[in-house]
C-alpha cells in the first residue's frame, strides 16, 4: 500500500513540476560564434544573449540576439488606377476599406444591414493622387450579413461588397 502511494506521489510530483517548468523555443548553446564570408560580404555573430533587436537602413540589416533568418523589407506600392477593396471577410472587429485613385475625389462609405438600414456612414474627401485605408469598427454590430457600399460623388466608383460579421 505504501509502495503504491509513493508511486502515485512521484507521478503527481513530476506532472505538476513539468506544468510549471520554463520552456524556451530558441536557445544558443555556444558562448561565442562568428561567420565571415568575403564575396558579397555576409557577417554573422552571436554571443548567446536572449534579446532580439533589428536595426536597418537601405543597404543593410543588423540583428542582435538569436541568429535570425534572412529578413527582407518590402516597400508596399499603392495600387494603380482607381478603385476600392474591402477586407477582411468574414469580419470580427473591423472592416478595412482601401480607396485609391489618380485624381481628387469624394466618397461616401455606408454599411447597410440586411433589412436596408444604414448602420454606419463615413464621408471622405481626397485631393490629387490618393491611397487610403479606412478602418471601420464592426464589433458593435450583431452577427449576420451586411453590405459595404462605396460611392464617389462623381459616379466613377460605385461598388457594393457583401460581408459577413462573425
Amino acid at each position: 500500500m505504501i509502495e503504491k502511494s509513493k508511486i502515485l506521489f512521484l507521478a503527481v510530483f513530476f506532472i505538476v513540476t513539468d506544468a510549471y517548468s520554463q520552456q524556451l523555443s530558441m536557445q544558443v548553446i555556444v558562448p561565442t560564434a562568428g561567420v565571415i564570408l568575403s564575396s558579397g560580404f555576409n557577417y554573422s555573430q552571436t554571443v548567446g544573449e536572449a534579446a532580439v533587436e533589428i536595426i536597418s537602413s537601405t543597404d543593410y540589416v543588423l540583428t542582435q540576439g538569436f541568429q535570425q533568418p534572412p529578413i527582407r523589407f518590402i516597400q508596399i506600392q499603392p495600387n494603380k488606377g482607381n478603385g476600392v477593396n474591402v477586407y477582411p471577410n468574414p469580419a470580427v472587429d473591423y472592416v478595412k476599406v482601401e480607396l485609391f485613385g489618380d485624381i481628387a475625389r469624394e466618397f461616401r462609405i455606408s454599411i447597410i444591414n440586411i433589412t436596408g438600414t444604414i448602420v454606419h456612414s463615413d464621408d471622405l474627401s481626397f485631393g490629387e493622387k490618393f491611397w487610403h485605408v479606412q478602418e471601420i469598427p464592426v464589433s458593435g454590430l450583431v452577427r449576420g450579413f451586411y453590405f459595404v457600399r462605396v460611392l464617389s460623388t462623381d459616379g466613377v466608383i460605385s461598388r457594393t461588397f457583401k460581408i459577413e460579421k462573425m
